[in-house]
């Protein structure tokens, strides 16, 4: 993801504050949520990101930080392809392109579980600080 594309997209300005005036890569994030709506048609993605630290904490794993439910909103659907939605939905990365048409195509890199894409015509970024509820990182709240 580019940052002046990020900047051309509702709510991508917030989004790159959140994350420290960077993109984020969604690395190790997770797919929360997908749901598909005729009316528009729209698809809502929910995606639980969050930033790996270089500092490790007292049982030797990476510090996080900036967790954050992370809502794509994608409006006037063009084209989706979809395989793999499980119980985890793990991405190496998840990266907002022009497609060809003009559209903004999200693409999921899988881990484990959903990969794919979704394209359409306009999209919308809004955030909600912190893990989500349930989370196996709910316990380990943000570092300043």
């Amino acid at each position: 993801m580019n940052i002046e594309l990020l900047n051309s997209v509702t709510g991508g300005a917030e989004l790159l504050e959140w994350f420290d005036g960077h993109a984020p890569r969604f690395h190790d994030a997770e797919v929360l949520s997908i749901a598909f709506d005729r009316a528009g048609p729209t698809c809502t993605l929910r995606v639980h990101g969050f930033e790996m630290t270089s500092a490790v904490n007292a049982d030797g794993f990476y510090i996080l930080k900036n967790h954050a439910v992370v809502t794509f909103r994608i409006e006037e659907v063009t084209a989706m392809q979809l395989d793999d939605f499980n119980h985890q939905n793990a991405l190496m990365g998840l990266s907002i392109v022009r497609a060809s048409n003009d559209a903004f195509r999200v693409e999921l890199d899988p881990a484990y579980g959903l990969s794919g894409s979704i394209e359409g015509r306009s999209l919308t970024i809004s955030l909600e600080p912190g893990a989500p509820l349930g989370s196996q990182y709910e316990v380990q709240r943000e570092v300043s």
